[in-house]
């Protein structure tokens, strides 16, 4: 790939929108909030008004709004909380039923698209049930697009979703300090975050989609040019050295995508060695960090200590439960060409190598 198309293609992927960030929530980090059934179970608490969380009939008159407006109910009451995988005489399940005074309402949760519920068996179990205790009968599919099959009324989480967020809203006026509230709000994030199709643009998806080969050029190119800088510090360092007859490895290790460059003499007895981080994430520079680890003692951390704070880094702090001392130095605008990163590379080796020779094992 020629130089100009490069660069033509960075200009273009720059210019692309960039994913949307989704906001984490309780439900989505390593729980199984993605299932229909706790999905379910969560949607039977909230929905029912003596469950304990004080938001009242706040979810539930959420769900009934979301019905066309002939079959809405006048009130917004539960008999009893709402049954949960409730049999029918054919053993079939019902997601959720719930009943007021006045009437039965019967709730298919899909997450998903699928729709291959038995539904005309749930539908004769309560016609029955409502038959019996002459109860108008709400049959109920809540689905991504709220599709439903004939008889039966579609609610789409879209729907459900803006409703619970408006009268959320408003109810953190009267309880700020509501947990339950909280909760309630992580869930719609949730739900959000399951209902969302992807968080990519369609001009982004397109773009990357018709160009994945001239990407994966760059990408290669990436390597390949990183390979080369890896190989060049490490003949630069050996022939710095040779007099010395240190022998120096290196090793290629990649932090938040970016590369990070380890060089280190064989003789050295730990895992001390000199990094080149090649940071290229909006704001930040390249740098160059010698990392000092196995700092066992605090003589030997207040050793480290002095010693390097005779030199001048932009930078220092511990990691690793205090065992171990990073020192940096920002190789930012002239400092960041070639000659000049491998002249900090050494510069840092030889101190780094003054100091497990002659202090380390003193301390």
């Amino acid at each position: 790939m020629e130089l100009a198309e490069l660069q033509s293609l960075l200009e273009a992927l720059t210019s692309l929108p960039p994913p949307d960030k989704q906001e984490p929530n309780l439900f989505s980090i390593g729980a199984r909030g993605h299932y229909e059934n706790p999905v379910s179970d969560l949607l039977a608490f909230f929905f029912y008004p003596d469950a304990g969380h004080g938001l009242g009939t706040l979810a539930l008159e959420s769900l009934l709004a979301c019905l066309p407006e002939a079959q809405q109910p006048v009130e917004a009451s539960l008999l009893a909380a709402p049954e949960r995988e409730v049999s029918t005489k054919l053993g079939n399940r019902i997601d959720i039923l719930m009943e007021s005074d006045e009437w039965l309402l019967v709730l298919e949760n899909k997450i998903w698209h699928q729709q291959n519920n038995p539904f005309s068996d749930y539908s004769d179990y309560l016609a029955e049930k409502g038959r019996k205790q002459d109860k108008a009968c709400i049959y109920v599919v809540l689905s991504p697009e709220g599709e439903s099959p004939e008889g039966w009324s579609g609610i789409s989480y879209k729907n459900l979703i803006a409703e619970l967020s408006a009268r959320s809203g408003k109810a953190f006026v009267s309880f700020p300090f509501s947990k339950w509230l909280i909760l309630l709000r992580e869930f719609i994030l949730h739900l959000e975050s399951l209902m969302a199709s992807t968080n990519i643009s369609p001009d982004t998806e397109d773009f990357v989609l018709n160009n994945l080969g001239k990407i994966q050029e760059m990408v290669s190119l990436k390597s390949s040019v990183i390979k080369s800088l890896q190989e060049e510090g490490l003949r630069y360092l050996t022939r710095e050295f040779s007099d010395h007859g240190y022998n120096v490895q290196t090793r290629l290790h990649h932090w938040y995508g970016y590369p990070a460059l380890r060089f280190a003499f064989e003789h050295w007895t730990d895992s001390s060695d000199v990094c080149l981080y090649l940071d290229g994430s909006p704001g930040n520079v390249f740098d160059v960090r010698t990392y000092v680890w196995d700092l066992h003692t605090q003589a030997l951390c207040q050793c480290t200590d002095r010693f390097f704070s005779q030199e001048v880094f932009d930078h220092h702090w511990l990691e690793g439960n205090g065992s171990v001392m990073g020192f940096q130095r920002l190789m930012s605008g002239e400092k960041a060409e070639k000659r000049h990163l491998f002249d900090e590379i050494a510069r840092q080796m030889k101190k780094l190598n003054e100091f497990e020779q002659q202090h380390r094992q003193d301390n």
